[in-house]
């Protein structure tokens, strides 16, 4: 794993930041507090990269986070499956990724209210995005929740195929969920701390 050190969607605000700091330090002198902000801002924006992953099968952590729950869900275009639900917060590294080479298959937005993630209603109120996906032959969908810390939805453009590790998009806070095939077989368990390419499971190929 290889550090990028700052994602793409935080180069332009750390470019003003600098800009407007280096005027005011030219101007009034040397400020710590100024260092500090500036500092801190680089912390939300750090970013991670995966070089290399062995097993195609491998699922790996989308975003790096604490695993709310592992449940079994049904839905339309997927039938039973099986949810793991990563929350981030604004300490988390915030760049999310593909778990698995995914081709997409539709992109699904849903706009609503940026909302905390642990409110009981974020999945229907909150602004989310939807991936239906296949890999492997196997039906899936990633699932972005973005938390009340955003002001936007930062995704990239990344075309139909995603590579496994490649990255999708940024958030200061929010939720990531994996509505996997019911046969996968999971390596985390709920309360979970996880961080960006950490196993989650495998999946089940067909022959």
């Amino acid at each position: 794993m290889k550090t990028n050190f700052i994602a793409k969607t935080g180069w332009s605000l750390l470019i003003v930041l600098a800009i407007v700091f280096a005027i005011f330090q030219f101007i009034w002198g040397f400020s710590w507090l100024l260092w500090c902000i500036f500092i801190f801002f680089i912390y939300l924006f750090r970013t991670k990269k995966i070089d290399y992953i062995a097993d195609p099968n491998t699922i790996i952590a989308p975003i790096e986070g604490k695993i709310k729950c592992i449940k079994t869900s049904s839905y339309k275009e997927l039938g039973e499956c099986i949810e793991v639900q990563i929350i981030n917060n604004i300490f988390s590294q915030g760049n999310i990724i593909a778990p698995l080479d995914m081709n997409i298959e539709e992109t699904r937005i849903r706009h609503g209210l940026f909302l905390c993630p642990f409110i009981k209603n974020t999945n229907l109120m909150g602004e989310r995005m939807l991936f239906l996906a296949n890999s492997k032959s196997k039906q899936w969908a990633l699932r972005v929740i973005f938390g009340a810390l955003n002001r936007k939805a930062h995704i990239d453009d990344f075309g139909h195929h995603l590579s496994h590790g490649q990255n999708i998009g940024f958030m200061f806070d929010g939720s990531v969920s994996l509505l996997l095939p019911k046969d996968t077989r999971i390596c985390v368990n709920e309360n979970d701390k996880v961080r960006i390419g950490t196993l989650i499971g495998y999946l089940n190929h067909e022959f």
